[in-house]
C-alpha cells in the first residue's frame, strides 16, 4: 500500500502515493479512535481526480478532513460528507487591540478563574462531556474526540501545539465544579493559510453556567494573545454551531475551511 512515513517530519506525517510511487497528497495521522487523515493536501499540480481515485481506493473506511478542492473531487469519487469546520482568525491584534478590559473579566458571585493546571484532567472531561451532550451540534464528533483521548493529547502539548497556559483558563464554582474552559495552544503554520500563532483549541461551557461566561472566556483569551505581542489568534467551529455568531462578535472572521469526509468501507482492508 503506498502510504509510508514522512521521515523526514516524523512518523504523524504520511505521504499517499500512486504506484508508480508518484507522490500525490500528504496528510497528517493524529491520535483517534478510528481511522483518521487531518489536513489531507494534494501536491501542487497534482491532478485531482487521480489524487482521489488512489485516496478512495488506500483509504478505505478512514475518516479524512481536507480542503474544498480535494472534499469536491472526493465527493464526486464516493466519499460521503461528514461536517465542514469554519478556521476563523482575529486578526490586527497590535493595530486594532481589544480593549484592555477583556483580560480582566468580571465573574459573577461564587464563580472564580483558575489555570488549567489546577483542575484535574478528569474533572476538565467530565464538563467537557456535559458540555457537549446529545443535544449539541458537534456531540458526535466530541464523543470521538473523548474516546480517542484527545483532550489528554491538548494538555500534553502533543495536539496542535504547545498548550498556551496564560491564554488559557478554566471557571469553576464553589464547589471547584468546572463551568467554562478555553484551552489555547501554540498551533505551527500549516502553509499560506495558517502561518501559525495562537489558537483556541477547546472552548465550551456546561448546561447553567451564567449567560455570557464563555464569552467572557474567549474575550480574555483574545486579550492576552495582544498582550503578549501576537498578531493573531484562530479557532475552528462547525459550519452548523451557532457559536459562529459569538465568535464574530468579539472580532473573528472566517479565513478558509476544512471539510470532512468519511472514505466508505471498512479499514483495514482485507
Amino acid at each position: 500500500m503506498p502510504i509510508w512515513a514522512d521521515p523526514a517530519r516524523g512518523e504523524r506525517v504520511r505521504l499517499l502515493a500512486d504506484d508508480d510511487m508518484t507522490l500525490l497528497a500528504t496528510f497528517l495521522s493524529p491520535p483517534s479512535s478510528r481511522p483518521t487523515a487531518a489536513d489531507l493536501r494534494a501536491v501542487p499540480g497534482t491532478d485531482l481526480e487521480r489524487f482521489a481515485a488512489v485516496a478512495m481506493r488506500d483509504m478505505v473506511g478512514v475518516r479524512v478532513t481536507t480542503r474544498l478542492d480535494e472534499a469536491a473531487a472526493l465527493a464526486a469519487a464516493g466519499a460521503v460528507l461528514h461536517r465542514t469546520l469554519v478556521h476563523m482568525v482575529r486578526s490586527r491584534l497590535q493595530d486594532d487591540p481589544p480593549p484592555l478590559r477583556w483580560a480582566a473579566p468580571h465573574l459573577p458571585a461564587g464563580l472564580e478563574m483558575v489555570g488549567v493546571e489546577a483542575v484535574e484532567e478528569e474533572a476538565l472531561a467530565a464538563a467537557q462531556r456535559a458540555a457537549f451532550g446529545p443535544a449539541h451540534p458537534d456531540h458526535e464528533t466530541s464523543l470521538e474526540a473523548q474516546e480517542a483521548g484527545l483532550l489528554h493529547g491538548l494538555l500534553a502539548g502533543e495536539v496542535l501545539g504547545p498548550l498556551y497556559l496564560d491564554a488559557s483558563a478554566v471557571v469553576v464554582d464553589q464547589a471547584g465544579a468546572v463551568m467554562a474552559c478555553v484551552l489555547a495552544t501554540e498551533w505551527e503554520g500549516i502553509g499560506e493559510e495558517w502561518k501559525g500563532g495562537p489558537w483556541l483549541a477547546e472552548v465550551f461551557t456546561v448546561g447553567g453556567a451564567p449567560l455570557l461566561l464563555g464569552r467572557a472566556l474567549l474575550a480574555r483569551a483574545v486579550s492576552v494573545c495582544a498582550l503578549d505581542g501576537h498578531d493573531v489568534v484562530g479557532l475552528a467551529v462547525s459550519a452548523t454551531n451557532r457559536a459562529r455568531l459569538l465568535y464574530e462578535r468579539v472580532g473573528f472572521h472566517h479565513a478558509f475551511y476544512r471539510v470532512s469526509l468519511d472514505v466508505p468501507g471498512t479499514w483495514p482492508q482485507a
